[in-house]
């Protein structure tokens, strides 16, 4: 039995991806330690691990403010870093004692978990639920660019800060050699034919695509015959009380079965009366409604978009926060599984006239059946599992003649891999 220490950052999208492998892992047998917060430890014990909860610094605050603080610009990296900072005080208090067999951590808590794999000279693997970086493609410089906020490094506070950290760590890597690190394992959780320059990646990146099952699960049924659609902005930055009213307005006496999913910004009382055709929920299994829906409008988080593609539905795009979402609206235009939308300006008749147009594209719903294809075959869970298990053993099963895909072993020149 190995022991497996998981480490997240304090999002949904960042622990319902990761839900699956803690299931299998646990399934067969091996003991999972996952550092989460309070709002998430009964979906980490449900799944079969020991939750290690820990004080979050980001959670109760307004992403908007964040990001629109009036100083140098380094506040939201200054957070990131508290954030981590809150992990590795957590799990050594907890685990120092008797550290796990290998540290797995997800792309938002990389600091802690480089911290945490050198002091305990443990191995560790690296997840990305979105892209993965390397020479010829930077997940990280793309949304800092499209975002408009400088990098962490360029910023003479965050660096300082992270240098100490080194230093009193007793890590001799420059800030730099740090923060630009590759594991000798990383896990993607997007098939690689969705990956930008995906041919590129060498084989240190297994693509085991998105951990979901095949159906939706009891939860949601349509109420009758027509078409559905899902609509979705996601759970950190969707405060857009206005889109949800101006889309249940578009959609009224339409031939579609609207569900709107308006996450914890906004309350569904707020959207006043809504037309009969059109529902609106706080949270609702977007499985469950993807598995009869036509279509799904999505802020462009990755979880989601996984999702529609695991169930072949084409998407609409209309990124919201260029952090994540712009990168991925980006890549579903390039691939033709949908359309991107820009948020501003945009109303209810828009996104209808979208709906409609994709709702007859044949050569879309094409595209994105092959990308099914190729979601549903990448191992998700299974493979990602074996993996971890591997790599805890010291061993990788790539080394026995398996199926994945080889890329040439030449090592790319190290590129930001940050998270903040």
């Amino acid at each position: 039995m190995s022991t497996v220490l998981l480490l997240h950052g304090p999002h949904a999208g960042n622990v319902y991806p990761l839900l699956p492998l803690v299931a299998e892992l646990t399934r067969r047998g091996h003991r999972v330690t996952q550092a989460t917060t309070a709002e998430f430890a009964p979906l980490a014990d449900r799944a079969g691990a020991a939750p290690l909860q820990y004080e979050s610094a980001v959670m109760n605050l307004d992403p908007a403010e964040v990001f629109a603080a009036d100083d140098d610009g380094a506040t939201p990296h200054m957070l990131y870093l508290e954030e981590n900072l809150q992990v590795l005080r957590a799990v050594e208090a907890a685990c120092d004692g008797s550290p796990p067999d290998v540290v797995v951590y997800e792309d938002f808590p990389f600091i802690a978990g480089q911290l945490l794999a050198a002091r305990w000279n443990r191995p560790a693997v690296r997840i990305s639920v979105g892209f993965a970086t390397n020479h010829a493609y930077s997940y990280y410089a793309d949304m800092v660019a499209d975002s408009g906020i400088p990098g962490p490094l360029t910023l003479q506070r965050f660096r300082t800060a992270l240098a100490d950290l080194l230093a009193a760590r007793g890590v001799g890597a420059s800030p730099e050699g740090f923060w630009y690190r590759v594991e000798d394992l990383n896990l993607v959780f997007i098939p690689r034919a969705f990956q930008f320059a995906g041919g590129t990646f060498d084989e240190r990146f297994v693509f085991v695509g998105p951990a979901l099952t095949e159906s939706g699960g009891d939860g949601w049924a349509p109420p009758g015959d027509r078409p559905v659609v899902l609509v979705s902005l996601g759970t950190s930055f969707n405060d857009h009380p206005e889109l949800f009213r101006d889309c249940a307005r578009a959609f009224a006496g339409s031939r579609w079965h609207v569900v709107m999913t308006v996450g914890s910004r906004v309350d569904p009382a707020e959207l006043g009366p809504l037309p009969p055709n059109v529902e609106a929920h706080g949270w609702l299994s977007h499985a469950a409604v993807l598995e009869h829906a036509q279509l799904c409008v999505t802020h462009g988080g990755m979880g989601t978009v996984m999702q529609a593609l695991h169930f072949g539905r084409p998407m609409v795009v209309i990124p919201h926060h260029a952090f994540e979402c712009v990168p991925m609206a980006r890549r579903v235009d390039e691939l033709g599984l949908g359309r991107h939308l820009e948020a501003q300006p945009l109303d209810g008749a828009a996104l209808r006239a979208a709906v409609d147009e994709l709702a007859g594209d044949a050569g879309t719903l094409a595209r994105v059946r092959e990308m099914q294809r190729c979601v549903r075959t990448a191992g998700g869970a299974v493979r990602a599992a074996d993996e971890v298990l591997a790599r805890a053993g010291g061993a990788s099963p790539r080394a026995n003649g398996d199926h994945r895909r080889r890329t040439p072993a030449k090592r790319p020149r190290p590129v930001s891999q940050g998270s903040s």
